[in-house]
């Protein structure tokens, strides 16, 4: 399925200070992300995908700076929301179930510090191994 059409809002994240890598990963695979589907969907959010970056990649990424001179980014990981409209994650985190469940949660787990964020859409141009010779979307400039 082409996800196109969606805003895709992408959350940088790093683990709060005094969390290993191993217990950070976990609770957020485990115990956050399970805790926040249901006010995720409530809210409107299409998809949300948990992007873990393990010391392993990491290595990875220094590797990379070796091979193309560029270096990856420094997070643990990133989440990724996908909605129709960029209202829809906006309102997400105004609700009150957030304000009274997610967020001290969040709080247990990552450092809200550090965060960085982008917000875009994707052109899909392989998908599957193919190319992708029709899109949904157009760019006007």
């Amino acid at each position: 399925m082409s996800t196109e059409q969606y805003i895709r809002v992408q959350v940088f994240v790093n683990r709060r200070e005094g969390l290993s890598e191993e217990e950070f990963n976990r609770y957020w695979a485990h115990e956050h992300g399970p805790l926040a589907t249901e006010w995720l969907r409530r809210c409107g959010i299409i998809k949300y995908t948990q992007y873990h970056t393990t010391s392993e990649h990491k290595a990875l990424g220094k590797k990379m700076l070796d091979a193309t001179g560029r270096e990856a980014l420094e997070f643990d990981g990133a989440a990724d929301f996908y909605v129709q409209k960029y209202e829809d994650f906006e309102s997400a985190f105004l609700d009150q179930e957030y304000q009274d469940k997610i967020r001290p949660d969040e709080l247990k787990l990552i450092d809200m510090d550090t965060i960085r964020v982008t917000i875009g859409v994707e052109y899909i141009v392989i998908d599957e191994g193919k190319m992708v010779r029709e899109h949904v979307r157009d760019f006007k400039y």
